[in-house]
């Protein structure tokens, strides 16, 4: 798992004659987002982890919406006990 917004930008390189220099065919740059010791920081990700990162992402997403569930779950079942006693 990891935390974090993966994020893909469009971008021209600056070469004058690369496919980008028209402005259409622009090239694509991945990147995440992600707080380190508070602070917010983005990092590049190389094409060939692009996928295995992005898995990643998700599975975070996955967990944290699996352990809101729990938690809902188990704050209903608290509150009922309260009531119950």
């Amino acid at each position: 798992m990891l935390p974090g917004s993966f994020v893909e930008r469009k971008r021209a390189c600056g070469r004058p004659n690369c496919h980008c220099a028209d402005g259409k065919s622009l090239h694509s740059q991945f990147q995440i987002s992600v707080l380190v010791e508070g602070k917010p920081k983005t990092f590049n990700i190389p094409a060939h982890l692009v996928e295995s990162v992005r898995r990643k992402i998700q599975m975070r997403r996955r967990f944290d919406a699996a352990a809101a569930a729990i938690c809902g779950i188990n704050l209903k079942r608290f509150l009922q006990e309260k009531e119950d006693q």
